[in-house]
């Protein structure tokens, strides 16, 4: 009876001890006050200890066992969670690094497609350019061949037509020359029947 009696008033004890410390630590939850938190567990736990051990109170040290096993456990939990959330942090950071690295891989690409692009345009129109400049050079020689064609046409067209009328010429030239010889043959028949009449008369 003594016993639970003292057990009673360790219990009260502590639990007015600690009630402002609770009261401030809930009010401002964090990691920094569970960290707290579980101080106070732990001295709660120690100071129980001692009062078990003065008392020789079987039931309070069996009492402060537990409340040290739920200590431990909740300082283990504390410390997954703080693991957990190293892990998501450091996996956020990875996954925000990666997402940049992609988004910059992806504008790089965009930059190469655009470039490629530029120089597809550029290279396009050099070739265009190439081909409309070869093909007026070539329209230029075939008009300069044509002209000289034609005006070589033209010369031989201008010889051949002097030569046929040097020919038509000569010709005409003969003719005249023949009529000439014909008219000189009359006269001088005309002249050699007159001489010859003339003759006759004077006998």
């Amino acid at each position: 009876m003594i016993r639970d009696i003292s057990r009673t008033v360790v219990d009260r004890y502590l639990r007015v001890v600690r009630f402002p410390v609770d009261a401030v630590l809930k009010r401002s939850p964090s990691e920094r006050a569970e960290a707290a938190s579980l101080k106070v567990d732990r001295a709660d736990a120690a100071a129980r200890d001692v009062a078990a051990t003065a008392l020789g109170d079987d039931k309070l040290k069996a009492d402060v066992e537990r409340r040290r096993a739920a200590t431990e456990e909740r300082e283990r939990a504390a410390r997954l969670r703080q693991v957990a959330e190293e892990h998501s942090t450091r996996a956020e950071a990875d996954a925000s690094e990666a997402r940049e690295k992609a988004a910059s891989i992806r504008k790089e690409a965009t930059k190469t497609a655009e470039r490629g692009k530029q120089q597809a345009k550029q290279s396009e129109k050099r070739t265009k350019e190439a081909a409309a400049e070869k093909a007026a050079q070539r329209k230029a020689e075939a008009a300069k061949k044509a002209s000289q064609a034609k005006a070589s046409s033209e010369s031989r067209t201008k010889r051949e037509k002097l030569r046929q009328l040097e020919a038509e010429e000569a010709a005409v030239a003969k003719k005249e020359e023949a009529l000439n010889a014909a008219d000189e043959t009359k006269r001088l028949q005309k002249q050699a029947a007159r001489v010859k009449e003339e003759r006759k008369a004077v006998r």
